[in-house]
């Protein structure tokens, strides 16, 4: 049972409402994390605007779910684990790279750098070593990536934050599991 209850669309606070109803013409629905979330305007604001520019990123679809399945199988969050299996699929990934990506592999060596990359930046707070930084340009990652990658794991870590505290619960397919 959710911790923090998923809101109906009609309680949802006035300053919620604009942003659920975009949600809600996104997705077709309002998926669990958003209705969860909607208890907090600034909090649903700070989601949704920085999910809106990480859409428009460098990063953008299956280098942000790379990053982003990695980060919650590192955080234990269920709930991201099967969103962004989902969204990873639409940006045409395969069964196979979620999983890799989970482990924090990757047959490509610029999205191995960046899985290596975020998740010391998770790890370490962003206080990565020189000679892992290095090692992520050197496969090929600049700074704008780098960069970007700092902010797609913040967002998963908040993300992740959210629903494991809320205990949300999950509303999309589940992850397959690791084996």
């Amino acid at each position: 049972m959710q911790r923090i209850p998923r809101l109906q669309t009609d309680s949802v606070p006035e300053a919620s409402r604009p942003l659920i109803e975009n949600i809600k013409a996104q997705f077709g629905r309002v998926p669990a994390i958003f209705a969860t979330l909607a208890h907090s305007p600034a909090a649903l604001k700070a989601l949704t605007a920085i999910a809106e520019a990480l859409d428009a990123g460098k990063l953008a679809g299956k280098p942000h779910e790379a990053i982003a399945l990695r980060i919650s199988e590192l955080n234990g969050c269920a709930y991201c684990k099967a969103a962004h299996t989902g969204i990873a699929a639409m940006a045409g990934a395969t069964t196979a790279e979620t999983l890799e990506w989970r482990k924090g592999e990757a047959s490509n060596p610029k999205t191995k750098a960046l899985l290596d990359l975020a998740a010391s930046i998770a790890e370490k707070r962003g206080a990565v070593e020189d000679s892992e930084l290095a090692a992520a340009r050197a496969a090929g990652l600049n700074d704008e990536e780098i960069l970007e990658a700092v902010a797609v794991v913040v967002c998963t870590v908040f993300t992740n934050s959210i629903n494991n505290l809320a205990q949300t619960e999950v509303d999309f397919p589940a992850a397959p599991a690791l084996e």
